[in-house]
């Protein structure tokens, strides 16, 4: 009787341990589905847009767009929105007729980059890794939209955060995007012989994982 009685007793406490692990292994699971379905949201301090103009087919200057937004959603699609009144050339007046004559961004206030992003490679790296890539991106500018393809490094500097590098710069010509007036009229008004209608852009974009 006390053997039958003793064999109940652990059955139940073997029962008791296995539900407690099953309760843990499915709390767990349920944990890293929702870390999975985390969007991944761009960190707007360590990340920068900047690109090249040319003038007088000699003198080059840096710029850069000091306002960006961007998310990575779980089914890996890409989004990042470029505000265009912070653009910022160092130079105040330079900045107001890119935002009125260039851009005009009372009308197209903001430029969108999209891609869609193959997130199993990537979340498979470990901290410190890293891989590159191709990405085709879908870029609307000036109300226009284009598909570019630019290489990039994809590193994973934690657990929650990804850094996005271009590897090489990518080229916009200002007659895709219908600017090419807008840089005559820069030109004409900086009394400059010629202003380069394409420029270089490049990128570094952290983003981390959203708690």
């Amino acid at each position: 009787m006390y053997l039958f009685q003793n064999s109940i007793m652990t059955s139940r406490v073997t029962r008791s341990a296995w539900n407690r692990y099953a309760l843990l292994v499915l709390t767990l699971g349920l944990m890293a589905a929702g870390q999975a379905r985390a969007d991944w949201m761009l960190e707007k301090g360590p990340s920068s847009l900047n690109f090249v103009s040319v003038k007088n087919n000699a003198i080059a200057e840096a710029h850069t767009f000091t306002k960006l937004h961007g998310s990575v959603d779980a089914a890996g699609v890409a989004t990042v929105s470029i505000d265009l009144d912070s653009v910022e050339t160092l130079i105040p007046i330079r900045n107001e007729r890119i935002r009125g004559l260039l851009l005009t961004t009372a009308e197209f206030p903001m430029a969108t980059v999209s891609s869609n992003l193959d997130l199993t490679p990537m979340l498979a790296l470990a901290a410190g890794e890293y891989l590159q890539m191709d990405l085709t991106l879908k870029l609307g500018l000036h109300g226009v939209e284009a598909t570019k393809t630019v290489a990039v490094s994809l590193f994973r500097l934690s657990e929650q955060t990804f850094q996005v590098n271009s590897i090489k710069p990518l080229m916009i010509n200002a007659a895709d995007f219908g600017l090419t007036a807008g840089i005559e009229a820069l030109r004409e008004i900086a009394n400059l012989q010629s202003i380069t209608p394409t420029v270089p852009v490049s990128f570094s974009l952290v983003f981390r994982q959203a708690e």
